[in-house]
């Protein structure tokens, strides 16, 4: 193994001057600070207007209230004396007025008008507070905090899509690629193992090898960027609620939110002592089981400790090692300790730790024609299948070595929020190291090819490596006063991500090949062995807001500065070739190179809202969005072959790939409007969203003709376009009807030089071994996609309670391949799932049957090109797998939830 050596830098972050941008208004008034239960406090409040008697409220106790400005302008309030809850206070504030409030199950108190049936005499104003348990329905009072400030979905100026902790529950979202149950424009592109996967929304995502790629959308949790997209594939422990915010996000989560952001949010440390516990099984082998403790230490000290722990057996049976692979266990460990050393201010620490076993991703035959072949010994298909019987159902293949991705992700972060004057100031200091070891079977069988060449050794050729991800930021941000024209955040950001990838493609134990130079195999598979090192160093100042012209229009705006600079340093262990050393060497052994450069970029939105009338508003906006240049470090770079012919003749591969260079910026321009509308009666609730994306630069693989390879490249542009909608519906006390749904055409619009996929003929479009791909679509993204919930519930005997849950999604047609590979393409699919529930105080028990239908639903759907696709009769053959996902078949469980 080569010793990796990395200079490590004590990192220094001095105290943050805050450039607070003036940037544009809302239509809520809110108080920033965490999301908690908050204990009695003695109150000492004059007589005064309602607005500022709220203000005072939020600063003396840190609780979270929403309301609209002209909701509670030109009214008065009651002073307040002695010691109480933030529930009493709030009786007595809103005892002269029409208002009521309700509690939202993520803490925040939403103030709101009463129906005119609802008002009652001001002798009785107990009946203010809406009980915990009322349903809350449609989405205004589903509270939103991605836009770094507190808001109701309602209300947003952006396509945001919030998914509840108990929604979730609800439709068996348990892992974060469950998410797309429930969000039509989030898909997940899986490959070989979790460092290749791809997050996608509307369509865009970056699917690239490369440490030295960022990605098109960002996973936030607890308002941490996560430096590494695999770092989000594990298992929903303690989740309070996902927002999922579609379109370019770059004036608040900067250049690696191009296409959007997954912000999760974690459940908060509680005053009062509790206990939650569950456990799961399926009959298909899955478990799960997770405990919970939260309550005070102190007065002003309270806890969060959550322990998780999940196992699914996996979907596909390797023959060769009796072990069943596509499965992942999960060991969650989180904290929260929240200390209160003043009435306006609060530290959090939030230690985690999470620890992945994976066995993504790996295929299974679905045909094998009967003239196919494999290896240049050309053995037929029963030789290597071997009691294999591909076909749509065979969830069974043949490897010498278990596909892995084990992972450990270890960090902390400290967020301190706290009053200045009239402003709200939050701190947030994030350090992560994270860890993936993988390991992959290259020829994908279980063949031995010493058999076939003595000289080699036992077994075929195996890839993998580990990587190594240190990350370190820090973010301060001041968020207006509430209930003034001008309500904004601004602040700035400074982060440092450190990468390092160790890589090996060779023998099953990861040696050389006994000193040839490839395996015997259909494709040659070539030795390589590297190690590749990145540094990125980040600094951002942001704001963004609204200003209300007057109580119907408020204009929008943002903008985001940004530099970075990203260096990095290549290793080719087996041929003894270095870029990038010393520091930012521009020397290979044929050509100059650059191994580091510094971007400075703009993003920014704009736009207007308006309230049309009571309960419907509406928005405008055009936003941009920046991804820097990026480099392509894979086994290209090991390449020493010279080429035979073209512009770079007799120069090494890797030379001309690492000449060319950083590859260009991608930048996007977006323009969306939106709706969002509530009934007056609070029973329904809609959201419509219309967009156009155009991306330049959009970065992927791609092959390179000239040097034969493929390779990271700007493939031109794209353009994502289409129509977005939630509704929630009330249809009576006891059934509610929820359901998302999205047109999306997502297109290359300019890629006219793309390689051909294997057999395409000159009448399918490839003339001169190249193809048009422009106006095509985009892979992994569907057309048309939905999904649907129905929930009802009733009271049974005694204080227990009947829940029943439908949930239907369906999607069209789709292409797995970007060179748009017929083999590559699924079929419309839809699956059902079902669940019931009866509880009662503190205890719940839920029984669930997922795919109902009994569906065979896949990750990704190809050609195999292992397999020789010129049979020895000369003529073309067919080879083809598919990846099962987790849910590609029916199975039934039952889950027992306590909480005390």
């Amino acid at each position: 193994m080569y010793r990796r050596t990395a200079p490590g830098r004590r990192v220094d972050y001095c105290a943050l001057a805050l450039s607070s941008l003036c940037v544009l208004a809302p239509v809520s008034a809110v108080s920033q600070t965490i999301s908690r239960p908050v204990a009695p406090r003695i109150l000492d409040q004059d007589a005064s207007s309602l607005t500022l008697a709220l203000q005072r409220l939020s600063q003396s106790t840190g609780a979270q209230l929403l309301y609209g400005p002209d909701l509670v302008a030109g009214q008065s309030a009651p002073a307040l004396r002695g010691r109480m809850g933030v529930e009493r206070a709030l009786t007595q504030l809103l005892s002269r007025t029409d208002l009521a409030f309700r509690r939202t199950p993520s803490g925040v108190f939403v103030i709101y008008r009463m129906r005119p049936a609802a008002r009652v005499a001001h002798d009785a104003p107990a009946v203010r507070q809406a009980p915990l348990s009322e349903p809350v329905v449609g989405l205004e009072a589903v509270v939103i905090t991605s836009g770094k400030r507190l808001e109701t979905l309602g209300r947003s100026d952006a396509s945001v899509q919030a998914l509840s902790g108990q929604m979730m529950d609800r439709t068996g979202v348990r892992d974060f690629e469950d998410l797309a149950k429930l969000a039509p424009s989030l898909t997940i592109s899986k490959t070989t193992q979790p460092g290749n996967n791809s997050i996608n929304i509307r369509g865009v995502g970056t699917y690239s090898y490369s440490i030295g790629t960022e990605p098109s959308v960002v996973v936030v949790v607890d308002d941490v960027p996560q430096a590494f997209q695999a770092m989000a594939f594990s298992a929903l422990a303690d989740v309070q609620q996902v927002e999922i915010l579609r379109g370019p996000q770059s004036t608040l989560f900067g250049k690696s939110s191009a296409a959007g952001v997954i912000y999760i949010t974690t459940k908060p440390a509680s005053d009062v002592l509790g206990v939650q516990a569950e456990a799961l099984i399926t009959n298909d082998h899955e478990e799960r089981m997770q405990a919970a403790v939260t309550g005070p230490i102190s007065d002003t000290l309270k806890f969060r400790a959550v322990a998780a722990y999940s196992r699914y057996r996996g979907t596909v049976f390797n023959l060769a090692t009796r072990r069943w692979l596509n499965g992942q266990s999960d060991v969650n460990l989180r904290a929260k300790l929240v200390w209160t050393p003043g009435d306006d201010w609060t530290v959090s620490v939030s230690p985690h730790l999470t620890r992945t076993l994976s066995s993504c991703c790996v295929g299974a035959d679905t045909y094998i024609s009967a003239n196919a072949t494999l290896t240049r010994a050309e053995l037929n298909r029963e030789a290597v299948l071997r009691g294999i019987v591909p076909g749509p159902d065979n969830r069974e293949a043949r490897y010498n070595i278990n596909a892995r991705g084990n992972s450990t992700d270890v960090g902390v972060n400290v967020r301190t929020v706290g009053s200045v004057g009239s402003w709200r100031l939050t701190s947030i200091t994030a350090v992560d190291r994270y860890t993936l070891y993988d390991r992959q079977d290259t020829d994908a069988t279980d063949l031995d090819y010493s058999l076939l060449d003595p000289r080699l050794p036992r077994g075929g050729s195996a890839n993998g490596g580990d990587f190594l991800i240190r990350a370190e930021s820090q973010e301060v941000r001041l968020n207006s006063p509430s209930g003034g024209r001008w309500d904004y955040v601004g602040g700035l950001y400074l982060g440092r991500t450190r990468s390092e990838r160790y890589f090996v493609r060779g023998s099953d134990t990861l040696g050389d090949y006994n000193g040839l130079p490839a395996l015997p195999t259909t494709n040659s598979t070539l030795y390589s062995r590297y190690f590749a090192r990145t540094t990125l160093r980040t600094f951002a100042a942001f704001g963004q807001g609204s200003y209300a012209v007057n109580d119907r229009l408020s204009i929008l705006s943002g903008l985001r500065l940004a530099h970075e600079r990203i260096a990095y340093r290549f290793d080719d262990l087996g041929a003894g070739v270095t870029y990038g050393a010393p520091a930012c060497s521009r020397m290979t052994p044929s050509v100059a190179i650059e191994t580091c450069h510094a971007d400075t970029a703009l993003s920014g939105r704009i736009g207007l809202q308006g309230k049309v009338s009571p309960g419907l508003t509406a928005y405008a906006t055009y936003s941009t969005g920046y991804k820097g240049r990026a480099y392509d470090l894979t086994s290209s770079l090991t390449m020493r072959t010279p080429l035979a012919s073209g512009p770079y003749a007799g120069l090494p591969a890797a030379d001309v790939v690492a000449a060319q260079q950083p590859i260009a910026s991608e930048t996007v321009g977006s323009y969306e409007a939106g709706l969002r509308a509530i009934s007056t009666d609070r029973n329904l609730s809609w959201n419509l969203t219309v967009y156009q994306e155009r991306f330049n630069g959009f970065q992927a693989q791609s092959r390179d003709d000239a040097i034969g390879l493929n390779v990271l490249n700007s493939i031109g542009s794209m353009r994502a376009e289409g129509v977005e909608s939630e509704f929630s519906a009330r249809l009576t006390p006891r059934l509610t009807l929820a359901g998302a749904a999205n047109y999306n055409r997502a297109i290359m619009r300019d890629f006219a030089n793309a390689a051909c996929y294997f057999g395409q003929s000159a009448a399918q479009g490839c003339v001169g071994g190249r193809q048009d791909l422009s106006g095509k679509t985009l892979f992994n993204a569907p057309r048309w996609s939905l999904n649907l919930n129905a929930f009802y519930q009733r009271p049974l005997a005694g204080d227990r309670r009947l829940e029943i849950n439908a949930g239907y999604r369906w999607r069209s047609r789709v292409v797995y391949g970007l060179l748009q590979d017929p083999a590559s393409r699924d079929q419309p699919q839809g699956v059902l799932d079902v669940s019931a529930a009866v509880g009662g105080p503190g205890w719940r028990v839920t029984g669930f049957v997922d795919n109902v239908l009994d569906q065979r639903i896949a990750l990704t759907r190809g050609r195999d090109v292992q397999w020789n696709l010129i049979g020895a009769d000369g003529r073309p053959a067919q080879a083809t797998h598919w990846k099962p996902s987790r849910d590609s078949g029916r199975h039934l469980g039952l889950r027992l939830a306590v909480d005390y």
